[in-house]
């Protein structure tokens, strides 16, 4: 493939506390409908969910993850295992894990532990339970770096897309809050909410007439004071999981998303109703 492929948006899912799929991503709860403070609310995934009974032994960020990217692949045709990526965006999701381990250890001594904790105390753990889960053996990163960890993700992504390196690209961003007794005190936290985003990206012919483009390019210098309201580059994946909602629900036209990468430039990302744009 050469570096004008193009890179279309062909499913989305998503996970916040107002609810589950794509429909909820740009529409945060209130404290009354959920009863307390949203900004620090934990999600936790539905126990009767019926997929959770293959992820029982699983963390909550991993099974919080695979149920965003089953909605993210519902009614696509099977991926081809080995031409379908996986590119997992998280911080501190396997906080929980640790911590966990690290009582159980205190309680019962070294050899006293749960060894099913400890693959949740490593950060890719959530690509190597996607991969098995959905069977994909491809290319598989987790990409941890802060507050531009999303951006990031996006990025690597279309990367494996352009250079051919993929034919499909699974994204998910895991943001979870880290836990007690941690805390943006102690830990540099971008976000407020936790959420889970999932893209499913693929190359787009450029003279298709059908689908959601993405392209990401420099603010043009007339437009560096940042007319748009600035989203952060953590939670991109999440406001492209809104704007692709709004786009096939609504018949809107374009979508532009305004951040910064991690040298503080200003970027664009805008969607297109139809295959026409790229990622540089």
């Amino acid at each position: 493939m050469t570096n004008d492929v193009q890179v279309q948006v062909l499913g989305v899912g998503a996970i916040t506390k107002a609810g589950f799929g794509a429909a909820f991503a740009d529409s945060p709860p209130s404290a009354i409908e959920t009863g307390g403070d949203t900004k620090h609310a934990a999600l936790i995934p539905d126990s009767g969910d019926a997929r959770l009974k293959r992820m029982k032994k699983w963390s909550r960020s991993s099974q919080l993850a695979c149920l965003a990217v089953h909605e993210v692949l519902s009614g696509q045709p099977e991926p081809d295992p080995v031409r379908t990526a996986i590119v997992i965006g998280a911080d501190y999701t396997n906080l929980e894990a640790i911590l966990a381990m690290d009582a159980e250890a205190k309680r019962y001594g070294v050899n006293g532990t749960n060894p099913a904790l400890f693959p949740e105390t490593v950060l890719n753990v959530i690509g190597g339970h996607l991969s098995s889960y959905f069977r994909i053996a491809g290319v598989n990163v987790t990409i941890s770096s802060g507050p531009h960890t999303g951006l990031k993700a996006l990025g690597y992504a279309a990367d494996l897309l352009r250079l051919g390196l993929a034919d499909r690209a699974i994204v998910c961003a895991v943001h979870l809050l880290p836990p007690p007794p941690f805390g943006q005190r102690t830990l540099p936290c971008p976000y407020e909410r936790e959420s889970v985003a999932a893209l499913l990206l693929g190359p787009a012919a450029a003279d298709a007439e059908t689908g959601i483009a993405l392209r990401s390019e420099a603010a043009p210098e007339a437009e560096q004071r940042r007319p748009l309201a600035a989203t952060a580059a953590s939670e991109v994946p999440l406001a492209i999981v809104s704007a692709v909602h709004r786009i096939r629900q609504e018949g809107c036209g374009e979508a532009v998303i305004a951040t910064s990468d991690e040298s503080g430039n200003d970027v664009r990302i805008t969607l297109l109703p139809h295959a026409d744009g790229g990622w540089r």
